[in-house]
């Protein structure tokens, strides 16, 4: 069952899901503009659900192609995980607006709530980042050695909060 959504929230998540303890087999696509972060806890470890951001676009035919092929749900090369980070963004070029003056290179705060090997969903204050800009993302690591990572932004939603939610795919990583 293919479900599309302006919000997604856990509550209509599980209500969907609750279907599938009367005994019938049935599988679910939900398609949101925004998703709540903790719709995400819902799917892990599950074959028969999938989310996906209307900022994906083109991508979505092709996932839900293949799962009404039989070819499975997943939409990853690598599972993302959830995590509670701290980050800060840099333009990698010299941004022309930054909020620290003219020529100097824009910096943001945020945090970043999944991880995965190819990228990672960062919720900074809104605004001044694009889809396909590049930007330098430096956090913690596990061990609590910073590290940045050259990335591009992939697509960008807005937060129920106000907060800009970007996904970012990796490039280059360096300690």
């Amino acid at each position: 069952m293919i479900v599309r959504s302006d919000f997604l929230s856990p509550r209509t998540v599980q209500a969907f899901i609750s279907w599938t303890q009367l005994k019938v087999k049935m599988s679910f696509i939900f398609i949101a503009q925004t998703i709540e972060n903790s719709v995400y806890q819902l799917g892990l470890g599950s074959s028969t659900v999938l989310f996906l951001r209307e900022s994906e676009g083109a991508a979505i035919t092709g996932i839900v192609t293949r799962c009404l092929n039989g070819q499975g749900m997943k939409s990853r090369k690598s599972e993302r995980q959830p995590v509670q980070s701290p980050v800060m963004l840099k333009k990698s070029m010299v941004a022309e607006q930054s909020p620290t003056g003219g020529g100097v290179q824009f910096l943001r705060e945020g945090s970043m709530t999944d991880f995965s090997q190819g990228g990672a969903q960062i919720e900074v204050t809104q605004g001044l980042v694009r889809v396909k800009d590049f930007v330098s993302l430096m956090y913690q690591d596990q061990c609590g050695k910073w590290v940045s990572v050259e990335s591009q932004v992939r697509w960008i939603a807005a937060s129920v909060t106000g907060q800009q939610i970007i996904g970012v795919q990796f490039l280059a990583v360096s300690a």
